[in-house]
């Protein structure tokens, strides 16, 4: 998938409705707190987040966007490109990233949306998450959020795969024939109804 948003206009949007809103609630500009943000003593994104919540009492919102501008949105991941997928297909779960990179390439010729590697999951969004992929002792976890899902489609639930509203079933995917043209059929379909 490409790894631009589909809408960065709204993207854009959103960053300046939150800026906004941190202008009228504390009065200060931006400029103020990439100055405040730049000072911080620590040098891990979770941690200035919490400096800024706590010393400054500014929301996760706000704190996000003041890190972004102050040091860039990739400071606000901690890691180099790669490092965190990297992380989430080690040891155990080292033979599950090619099938991942497999479902990965296939969700791209889908059309335009990202690919998100999270603390325990990827994140597939087109204008909402459609998908996710997690490692599992069993095998590979596609959880799809799809409107209704079919009966006869050997599904398990979905735990901790994102947006746990959207997504509710996922398919085990334990080797490459797995990822079928029924699996592919339902990453689609997610993909459509997103």
């Amino acid at each position: 998938m490409a790894r631009k948003p589909k809408e960065p206009d709204k993207i854009r949007q959103y960053i300046a409705s939150v800026e906004a809103k941190l202008v009228k609630a504390t009065g200060k500009t931006m400029a103020h707190w990439v100055r405040v943000a730049r000072k911080c003593p620590h040098s891990k994104p979770a941690e200035r987040l919490r400096w800024l919540k706590a010393a400054h009492g500014l929301g996760l919102a706000h704190a996000g966007v003041v890190l972004g501008r102050a040091f860039g949105l990739a400071a606000l991941d901690g890691d180099q490109p790669g490092d965190a997928l990297d992380r989430l297909f080690s040891g155990r779960f080292s033979d599950q990233r090619a099938l991942h990179d497999i479902v990965v390439a296939y969700a791209a010729r889908l059309g335009r949306g990202t690919v998100r590697v999270r603390r325990g999951h990827v994140a597939f969004h087109r204008l909402k998450q459609f998908a996710a992929l997690k490692p599992s002792r069993d095998g590979l976890l596609l959880g799809l959020a799809l409107k209704s899902y079919p009966r006869g489609a050997k599904l398990t639930t979905a735990k901790n795969m994102g947006d746990g509203n959207r997504i509710k079933l996922a398919l085990l995917i334990g080797s490459r024939r797995d990822f079928d043209k029924s699996a592919r059929g339902l990453l689609a379909q997610a993909y459509a109804e997103a």
